[in-house]
């Protein structure tokens, strides 16, 4: 049943950051399900023994170079506002991709280009 299964709408932004002098990129990524009349985190899973709490991983890196930047897992029932730092020594965000993978639904995944986010924000703050 394709309504027991979660729709996530997965909003980024990048934001500027000054730290200690020191300036750096973050991603401030809002996930949130659209189709649950009820916030829990079970997973779907009627062929599995036990019950699932779903998790979801944040993988943050270049599909054309295989580089990996960070990786984070985060569980949530309804919505979710969280932060991933960009690599200080990143000198082009070219082929950077977010994608956010399930640990239970095979073939869930979503993938958000970095590279176009980063492109679209630039265009904007110049106009």
């Amino acid at each position: 049943d394709l309504q027991n299964f979660p729709c996530i709408r997965m909003k980024l932004k990048v934001e500027k950051k000054d730290i200690d002098g020191r300036k750096s990129l973050a991603l401030k990524i809002k996930l949130e399900k659209t189709n649950r009349k009820q916030n829990r985190s079970r997973a779907f899973t009627p062929r599995f023994p036990k019950l699932k709490d779903e998790a979801w991983w944040l993988v943050l890196g270049n599909t054309s170079t295989f580089a990996l930047y960070a990786l984070k897992r985060v569980s949530f029932s309804d919505h979710l506002v969280t932060h991933m730092e960009l690599p200080s020594t990143l000198t082009s965000v070219q082929g950077m991709k977010l994608m956010l993978v399930s640990d239970c639904y095979v073939g869930f995944e979503q993938e958000h280009s970095v590279e176009e986010l980063v492109k679209s924000q630039l265009t904007e703050a110049s106009d």
